[in-house]
């Protein structure tokens, strides 16, 4: 009796096994094209919308870059062998519904702010929800990333929706993590991007 158990719990451990094996497989092998499927349908909305030019123009030139824990998506525009664009997504976090993951588009000729786009969020309809409004994102439009942005209320520019004060902060944060990419790495950034521009390949970094 003892041998028959222990044989059924073999070979239903080897099935798990296996299983496990086969879908970690798949998922790895899938993983290129999953993740372009996230570019188009969910970023590519926001890049269109910053940048006014079509989802597959823009999501082809992307880095991302790690910094931590964290990894950062950057998208740019090269015109004529400059720079005239960035888009770099982050997650606020502090969201009532958790992290708020916006696109932040800046012209990195004079780092200002173009505007910025809500690439997902959880937060609650009618209350937290309010972040899509283009009242309250056009707050950033015209923003300079020369200090950390903040609500008015500690200090600075943007106006907290009312009765969503978390979502709002998470939008804050959210910006003040990119203001702290481009502090830190803006020339990493820039060289990245000479190099893709002179590589035929255009291997993702």
């Amino acid at each position: 009796m003892l041998r028959e158990i222990a044989r059924l719990v073999l070979v239903l451990g080897t099935i798990c096994s296996l299983s496990a094996a086969s879908l970690a497989y798949v998922r790895t092998s899938l993983a290129d094209r999953i993740e372009m499927q996230e570019d188009f349908y969910v970023r590519g909305p926001a890049l269109e919308r910053l940048f006014q030019r079509p989802a597959q123009e823009l999501l082809a030139e992307k880095l991302t870059v790690p910094v931590g824990e964290e990894a950062y998506p950057v998208f740019y525009l090269l015109e004529a062998g400059e720079v005239t664009g960035l888009a770099v997504e982050a997650a606020g976090k502090g969201g009532y519904g958790g992290n708020i993951v916006i696109m932040i588009g800046l012209d990195p000729r004079n780092d200002s702010v173009l505007g910025v786009e809500i690439v997902s969020h959880s937060e609650t309809p009618g209350l937290g929800a309010k972040v899509e409004l283009q009242g309250f994102r056009q707050q950033w439009t015209g923003l300079t990333l020369d200090c950390p942005v903040a609500l008015t209320g500690d200090g600075g520019r943007i106006d907290a929706i009312s009765g969503a004060t978390y979502s709002s902060e998470a939008m804050v944060d959210g910006t003040n993590q990119v203001v702290l990419l481009l502090r830190n790495h803006r020339e990493e950034i820039l060289t990245l991007i000479g190099q893709r521009s002179t590589d035929p390949s255009g291997g993702e970094s």
